[in-house]
């Protein structure tokens, strides 16, 4: 666990250079940790993902579709840029909850209503600081729906770049589960703890069907066996 000291919690790590998200991830600061990174690689995702809209929309193949076709795609274009930012809001509210559960840690524990107090504040708080990463990972799962529209209508030219934001995607939903993880086990005694577990074990499968899915179709054309 890194220094809880000098974490800043004013500027968006949207704001920053990389260098500076870099610097400060592999430092002794408490945040940016894994879930910042978590979202920063979901965002890749859905970016990359732009990338192949923005050089497919407009192009002979994209003129050549019926109206119904283009609707979709546009739709979905839009629902893409929209996820980038969700992605980075996500990172945001990751990092406010950590730093929230770390204050938790710190209260005073001599005497008894001090430690009830604290106790509280720490079981919320790790509650609390599961829900970004869990939003994540259910919101990641739903995008594939996103990328199997540029598998279908996008530029063949852009496979590996559709094929790379597969990957992240993945990435970013493993991730996201692992920060779930951390915290849903100090909370096996709750009656959610069941639930939440088997929805992990669900997404993560999901997640696997569909990166190799659209991965087998990637590779199938940028290198045949």
């Amino acid at each position: 666990m890194k220094n809880e000291s000098g974490a800043r919690r004013s500027m968006k790590f949207c704001e920053e250079s990389i260098n500076q998200f870099l610097e400060e991830l592999g430092s002794d600061l408490s945040a940016p940790g894994g879930g910042s990174v978590a979202g920063l690689i979901a965002a890749l995702a859905s970016a990359l993902n732009s990338m192949v809209y923005s050089l497919t929309v407009g192009k002979k193949s994209y003129i050549a579709l019926d109206d119904n076709e283009k609707g979709i795609i546009n739709k979905f274009q839009i629902e893409c840029r929209e996820f980038t930012t969700r992605s980075l809001e996500l990172m945001e509210e990751d990092r406010d909850n950590f730093l929230k559960l770390m204050d938790s840690y710190k209260l005073p524990k001599e005497t008894k209503e001090e430690k009830e107090k604290r106790a509280l504040s720490i079981k919320e708080n790790t509650i609390k600081s599961m829900e970004a990463p869990l939003v994540l990972a259910r919101e990641s799962l739903e995008f594939y729906k996103n990328l199997n529209v540029m598998a279908k209508y996008g530029n063949k030219m852009l496979l590996s770049d559709l094929g790379i934001s597969a990957i992240l995607l993945h990435s970013a939903i493993e991730s996201s589960i692992v920060n779930v993880k951390v915290n849903l086990n100090g909370l096996r005694n709750e009656e959610f703890f069941e639930k939440i577990d088997n929805e992990l074990h669900t997404i993560m499968e999901k997640s696997f069907s569909e990166k190799n899915n659209i991965m087998g179709l990637v590779n199938n054309i940028i290198y045949p066996n």
